[in-house]
């Protein structure tokens, strides 16, 4: 009874049988009232299940997270770079097949040769701009887009265009300066007229020069050999992120521009297949990736995706077409991936993974679990059944409570990840799944 209501004094929340799968529960799993943390959204047919944020939003007024704070959304922009270069497509601006030189002068040969829609699908060749040295010795200070272009251009193409998926930051940047020269407006200024405004995305806006920073909450990273401490994140200009991954957004709008772009309100239904739709090579081999987007299945279930990091804030969001079911998770700490929050709450929702076991007796079920499992890389797990508590023992000794679920399985707690016993040619195998990845190499029981 204390931790529930220590979690309704806590939580800013508002749901739709929440309760039913404990997301609070979950989100607390992810997060904590005293450090940087997360928001979360999920909705399924146009109702929301659950909306929730745990943490504090700056750690100097210990001000708390809301669900409705602004956070910067890092890559998924490029959602949002990707459906502006469709628009001025649909309005006969350009075309998917014009080459960045056509709209952009000074650039290498080998860059302005390459096809809007190589750049749109990451098949084009280009670089990360990154992990350049002379990019990372100038990015902490405010540059125009055309000193930007200039110096993240030097870097030599990767390959030829269609031979290799390669994520390039830098082909996005470009991708801005297209939508500049092709609409005679900014790229804050035509997303703002063309996509914020109409769509009523009133907290969405590009963080630019002049852009007062008050209106996002503090972003921080944390040490992964010392989790608790936590300091100012890189020190990144974001002009040197622009149509790339600078745009700021709250969930109510996140909500708002998937609505709108899945519905036809932003680009046509033919452009949106594109978006969803994995780009091929030159070989004919399929991409994960169309255009702005991450397409692959997720526990066998096909999925819209994409996330984003920037300084400061790790975001994700993905939809589930089968299921109608939009998911997006904002963190403000860059060090910690908000991903497998989201995922947990979905694989419940959509019951990806075998229902936990509420019987107070499960001793049965449980007896079949217990053993000493081995893997082939020498993983050894044990799983003991002691005073009705499941748990297992690693290879390094070390004991940790499991939850019984469904079909012979169990989790370790706080995910959705879970094992399955199996039996195959009189060996009895505990296989791991993971939610994400899918199944892995089993884990075979050793005989007494």
């Amino acid at each position: 009874m204390l931790r529930k209501l220590l979690f309704s004094s806590l939580f800013f929340v508002s749901c739709v049988d929440a309760q039913e799968h404990d997301f609070p529960t979950i989100l607390s799993c992810h997060a904590s009232s005293d450090k940087p943390g997360l928001a979360v959204s999920i909705e399924q047919s146009g109702k929301h299940v659950f909306k929730g944020a745990l943490g504090v939003a700056d750690l100097n007024t210990r001000e708390l997270l809301r669900v409705d704070d602004t956070f910067q959304i890092g890559s998924i922009s490029k959602q949002f770079t990707a459906a502006a270069i469709l628009q001025l497509a649909e309005n006969k601006k350009l075309s998917l097949k014009s080459t960045l030189g056509d709209f952009i002068t000074d650039i290498p040969v080998e860059y302005a040769s390459l096809t809007i829609e190589s750049v749109l699908s990451h098949t084009s060749g280009l670089p990360n701009y990154n992990s350049d040295t002379e990019v990372r010795q100038r990015w902490n200070k405010y540059a125009p887009i055309d000193e930007v272009i200039n110096v993240v251009s030097k870097m030599p193409v990767l390959a030829k265009p269609g031979v290799d998926y390669a994520y390039s930051n830098t082909g996005y940047i470009l991708l801005g300066k297209v939508i500049e020269v092709a609409s005679g407006l900014t790229y804050s200024e035509y997303l703002q007229r063309n996509i914020f405004s109409p769509l009523g995305m009133k907290n969405s806006f590009v963080v630019t020069k002049g852009v007062s920073s008050k209106r996002i909450v503090k972003g921080y990273t944390s040490n992964r050999n010392a989790p608790d401490l936590y300091v100012a994140p890189e020190n990144v200009d974001r002009s040197w992120i622009y149509a790339a991954g600078a745009i700021a957004s709250t969930l109510d709008d996140m909500s708002q521009w998937h609505r709108g772009l899945s519905s036809g309100k932003v680009i046509s239904a033919e452009n949106y297949q594109l978006m969803v739709t994995r780009a091929k090579l030159n070989n004919g081999e399929s991409v994960n990736y169309g255009f702005g987007t991450d397409v692959y299945p997720i526990s066998d279930q096909p999925s819209y995706s994409h996330q984003g990091q920037v300084p400061g804030f790790m975001a994700w969001s993905v939809y589930f077409p089968s299921h109608d079911l939009l998911g997006t998770v904002f963190g403000n700490n860059d060090a910690v991936h908000p991903g497998p929050a989201l995922l947990n709450m979905i694989a419940r929702q959509l019951n990806l993974s075998p229902a936990p076991i509420a019987e107070k007796d499960i001793t049965e079920q449980a007896k079949a679990l217990i053993g000493t499992y081995k893997g082939a890389d020498d993983t050894v797990m044990t799983v003991t059944f002691d005073n009705g508590q499941l748990s297992a023992k690693n290879g390094n000794g070390v004991m940790q409570k499991l939850v019984l679920r469904e079909n012979n399985s169990f989790s370790y707690e706080c995910t959705e990840d879970y094992y399955q016993l199996r039996e195959q040619d009189d060996k009895r195998l505990l296989v791991p799944v993971s939610i994400y990845m899918g199944e892995r190499a089993p884990l075979v029981r050793m005989e007494i």
